[in-house]
């Protein structure tokens, strides 16, 4: 059985390009353009991990981790913070506000998958 992975992330290229790397390591992938739509996607899907941008129009990504956290449907799932800035406050506030790991953009393939196999195989919950 698949895994399924839920990209919420507002720049179609960055969605294609990190769709192909986990399609060919085995993962069904669905994404959402925008917190909200994320949010609905999350619920009714219930994916074994979220990729989760921070700067997004609508709700940014923070608000939509908040949502994510206090659902009681998608409170368990795994988020990883996906983002081209890269910053020490934002590495400790998404660990505060119950993400499982923060990731940069651009990436590469092999760590993505590693980062990805590690929180959907249950083996870390941070």
């Amino acid at each position: 059985m698949e895994n399924t992975i839920l990209i919420i992330e507002d720049e179609k290229l960055i969605i294609v390009s990190t769709q192909m790397v986990l399609e060919a390591a085995g993962y069904q992938v669905i994404s959402a353009m925008n917190g909200e739509e994320g949010i609905k996607k999350a619920v009714d899907i219930k994916p074994d991990l979220i990729l989760l941008d921070i700067m997004m129009p609508g709700i940014d990504g923070w608000e939509t981790l908040t949502r994510l956290k206090r659902d009681d449907n998608t409170t368990d799932i795994p988020v990883i913070i996906f983002t081209a800035r890269e910053h020490a406050r934002g590495h400790q506030k998404s660990s505060e506000m119950g993400a499982a790991g923060y990731f940069r953009k651009p990436f590469e393939p092999d760590e993505l998958i590693e980062l990805v196999e590690k929180h959907v195989s249950g083996t870390t919950n941070v």
